[in-house]
């Protein structure tokens, strides 16, 4: 169990308040003590050291004006060894340091800003929390594991005037905003369609202890977990050798929807963006989706579900299986993986298999007129939040595109477990005549870990 060293009551109640009180970063600017100046900083936190971590780790150490100053994670060698490499880069013994509680890093008035790369599961807990600690947020993706806590997290961002940003970085890089451009000011005529798909749960099967869907067997929790914190929020499960890994963890429905939402999120966010609407999801979902039988890797494993917007525009989102007979029609070549297109009445373009085509690729030398629309220009993603830190302006992935985006698969998932049309009124955020998929986008909790 962990060392309750910040309780619940003292969490909400008392050592936050400074956090919270402080309103915004306490960063002076470099105009009163000189470009270099250490105030000019933004202290950092990172919270979850796993994998996806070291992505944002090799950018903020090539940051001058950032430093990270804690870490937390619910392994203790990730935590320990993320903090000991800052402290090591910043030429200094105990500038960052490395804690097993993320309530004490929240705690902490001297952090301005948390990246979020904790489990699925801990993402928007944590973001509601650290919000309300006045602290501003970079969550990874996918957003929610429980849709309820969504709007909770908008509110708290408004109120607190914090800043948000999704990790969605597919719009901090310069083709795929080309691409979107190119759709809103209609080179491919007028958008009818979108295909979006992403890789499912055999994508990684090589990794897994036990094939294809995850040992079962309970074993001994490592000395190095603290697997109570891992599991944080959700209902606890006996521990396997494949269920809090790098992989498999992923694809457990007690802490993850799958790469539905995991993978699928990067290329939904462009969808949204090209479609303009990050205020709004698909108001109807109708479609196939299946789950293993066997194994802890019970997530949603195929999906092939029609979504249609208010504006007339249709939406497939699949599974990278089901999606190679859909694209080949139109793009021999399949490689699998995340992808999106945009199909217009003048022709279709987008990204496959990591590439970026169209069905005229001169289209990718298309110089725009000043009247033609253009999109705000960000060359990586966590500079941008950095520098939306200091502005106080809007990032590139904001809490309420993060929220429509998410919506998506959460309706996605009830539409495909229950085997019904869901009908969505995106104005209520409330699915219109069907109780058992509107129960499935509420999960019970552990009360012990409600930091909300």
């Amino acid at each position: 169990m962990l060392k309750r060293t910040v309780s619940r009551r003292d969490f909400v109640k008392g050592g936050v308040v400074a956090g919270a009180a402080l309103g915004f970063p306490t960063i002076v600017p470099s105009t009163v003590f000189g470009a270099t100046a250490p105030n000019d900083r933004v202290n950092v936190a990172q919270i979850g050291c796993g994998s996806i971590s070291g992505h944002h780790t090799n950018l903020l150490r090539r940051m001058p004006d950032v430093r990270v100053i804690a870490t937390s994670d619910a392994y203790k060698s990730r935590r320990d060894t993320r903090a000991a490499g800052y402290n090591k880069h910043y030429g200094g013994s105990d500038i960052t340091k490395a804690y097993a509680d993320f309530r004490e890093v929240l705690a902490r008035p001297d952090v301005d800003a948390v990246i979020i790369a904790a489990h699925d599961n801990w993402h928007t807990p944590m973001s509601i929390a650290a919000v309300k600690a006045g602290k501003d947020v970079y969550c990874q993706k996918p957003l929610a594991l429980d849709f309820s806590m969504t709007g909770i997290l908008r509110k708290a961002v408004k109120e607190k005037n914090r800043i948000f940003q999704f990790g969605t970085q597919y719009r901090s890089q310069g083709r795929y905003r080309k691409m979107v451009e190119l759709v809103r000011n209609g080179y491919i005529g007028e958008l009818k369609t979108i295909d979006v798909w992403s890789r499912n749960v055999h994508n990684d099967a090589g990794h897994y202890h036990v094939k294809p869907y995850g040992s079962t067997v309970e074993v001994p929790i490592p000395a190095d977990l603290d697997f109570n914190a891992w599991q944080g929020p959700s209902p606890m499960v006996p521990y396997t050798v494949d269920r809090a890994t790098r992989w498999g963890g992923f694809h457990c429905p007690e802490t993850s929807l799958g790469f539905l939402a995991g993978c699928g999120i990067h290329p939904l966010g462009i969808a949204q963006w090209g479609n303009r609407s990050d205020h709004t999801s698909p108001i109807r979902y109708e479609g196939t989706g299946t789950i293993p039988g066997e194994g802890i890797f019970r997530t949603l494993e195929r999906w092939d579900m029609m979504c249609e917007y208010e504006n007339g525009v249709k939406l497939r989102l699949m599974d990278d299986q089901t999606a190679k007979d859909v694209v080949t029609k139109y793009k021999p070549g399949w490689r699998g993986g995340d992808g999106v297109v945009f199909h217009g009445t003048k022709g279709w373009i987008g990204n496959i298999s990591s590439g970026f085509y169209a069905s005229d690729n001169a289209l990718w030398k298309v110089g725009f007129k000043p009247d033609e629309e253009t999109l705000p220009v960000s060359n990586e993603h966590n500079r941008n939040f950095i520098d939306c830190v200091k502005s106080r302006k809007e990032t590139m992935c904001p809490v309420e595109m993060a929220i429509r985006c998410d919506t998506i698969c959460h309706l996605t998932r009830a539409a495909a477990l229950t085997g019904n049309v869901v009908n969505w009124d995106p104005k209520k955020e409330q699915i219109v005549g069907n109780p058992e998929a509107s129960k499935m986008l509420s999960l019970p909790y552990r009360e012990e870990w409600k930091v909300w």
